[in-house]
């Protein structure tokens, strides 16, 4: 199981979205904690950044931007969440 750790421009956005949109969010962390690189065709890998791969979660009305690591040594393994883009 992963950790979850937020930016603050993901902090800042998240709290921008309406009630409806909050709650699409929420469950979507909560199916990334279990598995961040496949879930029924809704995530997209986009590109290697120099620390790990950035993907994008398509939950309804908007996207998931977040990164998760290639190597963490000694630390328990986490995603870090960068924003949430409205469509």
């Amino acid at each position: 199981m992963y950790e979850i750790q937020k930016t603050t421009n993901y902090r800042f956005q998240y709290t921008k979205l309406n009630l409806r949109f909050k709650r699409f969010v929420d469950e979507a962390i909560e199916v990334l904690k279990e598995n961040p690189t496949d879930y029924q065709n809704r995530i997209t890998h986009i590109g290697n950044k120099k620390d790990g791969g950035l993907y994008r979660f398509r939950i309804p009305g908007c996207y998931l931007m977040y990164v998760v690591p290639f190597h963490q040594e000694n630390e328990a393994q986490s995603i870090i969440l960068l924003s949430v883009k409205m469509m």
